[in-house]
């Protein structure tokens, strides 16, 4: 199972890691299949709302059971299996032989206050 998709000018994030993500603690998301970026300047979305604006550094495609314990580690999580957890919520099965995207990415602006995501898109 994989996916080939791109991502679009919203980088998605659970409540959980937003305060890691607008402290600058995290700077890797790791992201189920193929995923290529369509933008280097990306916002920060959370709930539906904008917190903030990363620009995205580098992206590494790898397979799952091939994330070091430095991803691991930068991703927020303790083991590889916790990280594979989150991703299983989100995408179902997962496995070691599956494609990853490590993204990594530097936060640039972060908002005094979020915009609505549908302020960002015209109102739709």
């Amino acid at each position: 199972m994989g996916r080939d998709v791109g991502l679009g000018p919203y980088m998605r994030f659970k409540k959980k890691y937003l305060d890691a993500v607008l402290a600058g603690r995290k700077r890797v998301t790791v992201r189920y299949g193929i995923v290529r970026p369509r933008f280097s300047l990306v916002y920060v979305v959370c709930c539906g709302e904008i917190y903030g604006e990363a620009l995205i550094t580098r992206v590494v495609y790898t397979k799952m059971g091939s994330l070091g314990d430095d991803v691991v580690s930068a991703e927020g999580m303790e083991t590889r299996e916790e990280l594979m957890g989150e991703l299983r919520e989100i995408y179902g099965d997962v496995s070691d032989d599956d494609p990853v995207s490590v993204i990594y990415f530097t936060l640039v602006r972060k908002y005094d206050k979020p915009v609505p995501l549908a302020h960002g898109r015209g109102g739709y």
